[in-house]
């Protein structure tokens, strides 16, 4: 692989956004504010800890949602990784050579400060989501 992916986040899809941030709130984790991502019909909340992973947690707004269908089989589960991508195109391009199937072209985030987001799948490795922040 040529792309530098950076570690950003694990996404996890919850039927209770509020319920989820309190559990996390007791493990010594700060929310951020919730905000919508209209392209995806969820609400997004970012956890920070010191020295700890971002967890990105993300809950339906209606059953158009892109997660309904993941709450519906499995329940509140961890479900995506997200990695920092500097080329966005140039690394789905080569996700996409090892195997992952683009489910959309990049979008503008709403949440993420501006930038690109994309999700790619894979049946081996699930979903990968890439962010590359607003240039």
């Amino acid at each position: 692989m040529n792309i530098n992916y950076k570690f950003h986040h694990i996404g996890i899809a919850t039927k209770s956004i509020n319920k989820c941030i309190t559990f996390y709130e007791k493990l010594g984790y700060s929310p951020s504010d919730i905000k919508i991502e209209p392209s995806q019909n969820v609400r997004i909340c970012f956890l920070k800890k010191e020295d700890n992973p971002i967890i990105e947690i993300i809950e339906e707004l209606n059953e158009d949602s892109a997660i309904s269908l993941i709450l519906k089989k499995m329940g509140s589960t961890v479900y995506h990784t997200c990695y920092e991508v500097t080329d966005i195109v140039a690394a789905a391009d080569e996700l996409e050579d090892s195997g992952f199937r683009l489910l959309f072209e990049p979008k503008i985030s709403n949440t993420m400060d501006n930038g690109l987001f994309c999700y790619l799948y894979s049946v081996n490795c699930g979903f990968i989501e890439l962010y590359q922040k607003q240039i």
